[in-house]
């Protein structure tokens, strides 16, 4: 859907959408572009299953990030999600004329990849604009917003004898770096937090997966002759898709989400080897312990 129409006749006509392909029981997922108080009032009115990120400058949100942001690495809200640790606790959050229920998550791995990012990005902005020489014609304000881009909201700024004099807002800069590491997931229906979780992802992988295959078709028309080979092509990248997705399903049911990622499963199960003989005898090597316990669970 186009990035600037979120309102509800959108969420409406893409539920008339997918009731007429005879879809009953499914689930929206959305990312915080579609999260608005009446989108969420249609669908909570609706008796609708659905799993979105709230939007963080929502007073009601921001208040339950406060509450959350201490309590939410107590020891008891432990758990463990693709072999990493990760902090869990319910949430209750009132959109609008509904108490909606929702996650928080905590990942100190994730908090700490995205302070690096962040302080990084912050430096090489100010250090740019220090080194930037304001000419007569310049207008400051557009050089400022042309090289700050996103991170103009974090920087005080001023010109002094032709050059930006810059500052930090330790304020934003705190505000920001305190909600690094911990979001929010509202969901109407029977979810429990690893599900939730695992199922908000795998809208990522497919929009990713999406990405993955226009980059690779913007460099191959130079070796493609046929229109039906690029069909052939996108095709078996579209049945990739499907494919992850259902092993996702799979293992998710499993109970194999909280300890693999798919990248890691199938690294583990590619250890299998099937050996031919000279004599054409068929032997399968040896499975290891937790290939035994994956393909228990997978194939039960």
């Amino acid at each position: 859907m186009p990035g600037s129409i979120v309102d509800v006749s959108t969420l409406k006509n893409t539920i008339k959408k997918i009731q007429a392909c005879g879809i009953q029981d499914y689930t929206l997922i959305m990312d915080r572009g579609f999260f608005s108080t009446p989108n969420l009032e249609e669908m909570v009115n609706s008796g609708l299953s659905f799993i979105i990120p709230p939007s963080t400058t929502m007073k009601t949100v921001k208040e339950a990030i406060s509450i959350i942001h201490s309590s939410i690495s107590n020891p008891n809200n432990l758990n463990i999600y693709h072999d990493e640790p990760l902090f869990v606790s319910p949430v209750t959050i009132n959109i609008g004329e509904f108490a909606v229920e929702g996650y928080t998550y905590y990942d100190q791995k994730r908090e700490q990849q995205e302070r690096q990012s962040f302080y990084r990005r912050l430096y090489d902005t100010v250090e740019a604009l220090r080194k930037i020489e304001i000419r007569s014609w310049m207008n400051p304000l557009d050089v400022f917003k042309e090289i700050a881009k996103k991170n103009a909201q974090y920087i005080d700024w001023k010109v002094n004898n032709n050059r930006f004099e810059v500052e930090l807002k330790k304020n934003a800069v705190s505000q920001r770096v305190n909600r690094m590491g911990r979001f929010i997931l509202l969901y109407n229906g029977k979810f429990g937090w690893e599900e939730c979780l695992s199922l908000y992802r795998s809208k990522d992988v497919v929009e990713k997966g999406f990405d993955v295959m226009k980059n690779e078709l913007d460099v191959m028309p130079a070796n493609v002759r046929k229109d039906s080979t690029m069909r052939g092509y996108l095709f078996i990248c579209f049945l990739s898709l499907i494919l992850r997705m259902r092993l996702m399903k799979l293992m998710r049911e499993a109970g194999l989400s909280s300890k693999y990622s798919v990248e890691a499963l199938v690294t583990e199960l590619e250890k299998n080897r099937v050996m031919i003989l000279p004599d054409g005898t068929q032997i399968v090597t040896e499975q290891t312990k937790r290939q035994k316990e994956i393909f228990k669970v997978l194939c039960a």
